[in-house]
């Protein structure tokens, strides 16, 4: 190339890495046609390569023979460093990693007593055994946690958010249908219809007083006259009853992808129909390590896997309804 071993290097902080990759490659494979294999280049990029790198430090790196390419006495001393810099690369990215990996994410998720216990708890490991960074506390309240005061980071949540800095997104909707035991119908028969609940024992859960409002006009006034076996304000008392032989409750319809103690009442229509919600702060939206689990959060509630959110009510079993 005709480099004088005097030749004064150029500024070697402007020294292109990919050209010191490229040198590297062709030492170890001591051919321009070996390296552009590996490299998957072609030969002509590796030889500009080179001759840029050797131009930049003043000095020729290789021998060219048909023997194929000869590292110089100064191109085996670049070599060593140039090893020496790929070593500290990959000790850096490999701390990097690390950290990484040891970095704990805690996030908050407020939720209401039946969400909690019968979906999102049931769901959770499989996202936590994926992703061991994440320290979830799933926060169960009787009201919805404000997510703006900072009473939860992630809400999922009956209430339409209505504050102006809370990010919001429709998850689907929840369908209330009667629910008995086998053993509480084969003692006490099957109701056809609402009206056949007089003969039997209902259950109900206290925090539905407020939402009768949202009920069929007629559902929510046979509720309010029916006479109340047991009444509690936990879901979870609520299903354990049910599933107990207890008598027959309103339950969500998504208890049938969970729990197979229950069964659907379907010869009776839903008693009522509500959507929920998706809400965060700001501080989860800004937050890319935080978008995992958002993402895994929406595909949970997905209508179109589960069908039980679905606007649409879908009578359960929803084996076929996928």
């Amino acid at each position: 190339m005709g480099y004088s071993v005097l030749a004064y290097p150029s500024d070697l902080l402007s020294l292109d890495w990919d050209h010191l990759k490229i040198f590297r490659v062709v030492a170890e494979k001591g051919s321009i046609s070996g390296a552009a294999q590996q490299l998957q280049v072609a030969q002509a990029t590796v030889s500009r390569s080179l001759e840029d790198l050797e131009r930049t430090l003043g000095h020729e790196l290789f021998i060219r023979s048909t023997r194929g390419m000869e590292l110089t006495q100064v191109g085996h001393q670049v070599l060593t460093s140039v090893q020496q810099m790929f070593l500290s690369t990959e000790a850096i990215s490999s701390r990097i990693s690390q950290i990484a990996a040891d970095q704990t994410y805690k996030v908050v998720i407020g939720t209401h007593d039946a969400m909690a216990t019968y979906w999102l708890g049931r769901k959770l490991p499989e996202f936590t055994r994926a992703h061991p960074q994440f320290e979830i506390m799933v926060k169960v309240g009787f009201e919805t946690q404000n997510v703006a005061n900072g009473d939860a980071d992630i809400s999922i949540q009956y209430e339409e958010p209505t504050t102006p800095n809370v990010i919001a997104r429709q998850l689907g909707w929840i369908h209330y249908l009667l629910y008995a035991s086998p053993d509480y119908l084969a003692i006490h028969g099957t109701p056809e219809s609402m009206f056949d609940l007089g003969k039997h024992r209902f259950m109900m859960l206290s925090g539905y007083n407020k939402q009768l409002e949202a009920w069929a006009p007629k559902t929510s006034e046979w509720i309010r006259i029916l006479e109340r076996a047991m009444q509690t304000n936990s879901s979870t008392v609520l299903l354990e009853a049910c599933a107990s032989g207890g008598g027959i409750a309103p339950v969500p319809t998504y208890i049938s992808e969970m729990d197979n103690r229950v069964q659907p009442l379907t010869q009776i229509k839903p008693l009522a129909s509500a959507k929920f919600w998706l809400t965060y702060s700001e501080r989860v939206r800004t937050s890319p390590h935080l978008e995992p689990l958002l993402n895994w959060i929406r595909t949970s509630y997905d209508p179109s896997i589960h069908p039980c959110f679905r606007e649409a009510y879908i009578p359960p079993p929803f084996n076929n309804a996928r």
